[in-house]
């Protein structure tokens, strides 16, 4: 996965494809880098690139099923 240059909350990540690699490995192992991050992934589009894939992340902490609760 390459790094993130400057970016806000949403990044596209270019995931260029290694035409003598297995593609569904390289791009599991993307997801599985952006995990670790905690990133939300949110998409994939092929627009705009010929090499490969666009990644589409949210990169903050989600509070999805979290609660505010007082006592």
């Amino acid at each position: 996965m390459t790094e993130q240059q400057g970016h806000g909350r949403y990044y596209a990540q270019e995931l260029v494809l290694d035409p003598n690699a297995d593609g569904l490995w390289q791009i599991q192992e993307a997801l599985n880098a952006g995990d670790r991050r905690e990133w939300h992934f949110l998409g994939v589009s092929s627009v705009l690139t010929d090499r490969g894939v666009i990644l589409f992340w949210d990169t903050e902490r989600s509070s999805f099923g979290i609660s505010q609760r007082r006592a």
